[in-house]
């Protein structure tokens, strides 16, 4: 299983073109793999609370600004797993902004060491467009009151559906996700002749895999998530090192052109701290860089227990 998994993953890396897409990829996506498969709901069996913050691009003007604050819980009902989620997206993008609640489910059964996954992701979006941004010209070429350009800010509401699946244990896991499977197509104003907005169906593969020591404090952890919209592909691969399960760092890459620097600290029990950098290698983007900031709290309540917190070890 590992060599197929390095394999797909090679595979993918060698032959994908890269196009941008409407889907932004968190450089720290495992600490949001709910965001991009459902199945990874309640995988942890806690209370999952937390946020993410990204500056893509800094120093350009429009170039996409991204959070995302959320909740996911793993339970137990009778002697079956379950996994639900409410997540807030939002990411502005030039003239665009994209706002989404999802929300997910997970079911799990025990397979082996592990356990299989299967989720469903209803997704809320608003697409808004903001003429106040748009800067227009006057000459011989152009004319501001041009019917091809959408003269009125404007948004639109549509639901959207996911489904994914994924197996995990304690070594390796692996899944693949299909959003926006509805694919709405957005009317952001009544005055344009191209004022829709055709959201797109994106398939997300994510992996990993634990590389053990002789030693019992280090693990390298491995994994890499691909995204493919059917017209054009990303993805990204890291490797991060870990000490005692409290301090990491690594190195990845954006197959879309960036090295990516990351660190991160678990500073009391279930709190996670991270930060990444993306140093652009396209000739293409010339930028101070993407700037990434991701906060994570888990936690375990057992009223039956004087002890309310259970440790966390993350994939």
């Amino acid at each position: 299983m590992k060599r197929i998994l390095v394999g797909f993953v090679a595979f993918y890396s060698l032959l994908m073109p890269v196009i941008a897409q409407q889907s932004i990829l968190f450089s720290q996506y495992m600490n949001n793999m709910n965001l991009y498969n459902p199945a990874a709901v309640g995988y942890n069996d806690m209370i999952n609370v937390g946020g993410s913050f990204r500056s893509q691009y800094a120093g350009f003007e429009g170039a996409p600004i991204v959070y995302n604050v959320g909740a996911d819980i793993g339970f137990s009902i009778a002697k079956t797993k379950h996994g639900a989620a409410l997540n807030f997206y939002d990411n502005t993008v030039g003239l665009f902004r994209f706002q989404d609640i999802n929300v997910d489910y997970a079911y799990r059964i025990p397979i082996q060491d592990g356990f299989l996954s299967a989720g469903v992701s209803i997704n809320f979006t608003t697409v808004s467009y903001d003429t106040d941004r748009l800067h227009k010209v006057e000459s011989d070429y152009h004319s501001s009151d041009d019917p091809a350009i959408a003269q009125s800010s404007g948004n639109d509401f549509k639901m959207d559906l996911g489904v994914g699946i994924q197996y995990r244990n304690k070594t390796w896991y692996a899944g693949i996700a299909l959003l926006n499977i509805l694919a709405p197509q957005y009317q952001l104003s009544t005055n344009s002749t191209n004022s829709m907005f055709d959201k797109t169906r994106n398939l997300f593969f994510l992996g990993g895999y634990n590389i053990s020591f002789t030693n019992p404090l280090y693990k390298l952890k491995m994994s890499a998530c691909v995204n493919t919209d059917f017209a054009s592909w990303s993805g990204i691969v890291n490797a991060n090192l870990e000490y005692n399960e409290r301090y990491w760092g690594g190195i990845g890459y954006r197959i879309d052109g960036a090295v990516v620097f990351m660190a991160g600290i678990r500073v009391l029990n279930g709190l996670n701290i991270a930060y990444s950098f993306d140093l652009a290698t396209s000739n293409l983007i010339k930028s101070a860089g993407s700037h990434e900031v991701s906060i994570s709290y888990s936690f375990n309540i057992d009223i039956s227990k004087k002890n309310k917190y259970k440790s966390i070890r993350y994939l």
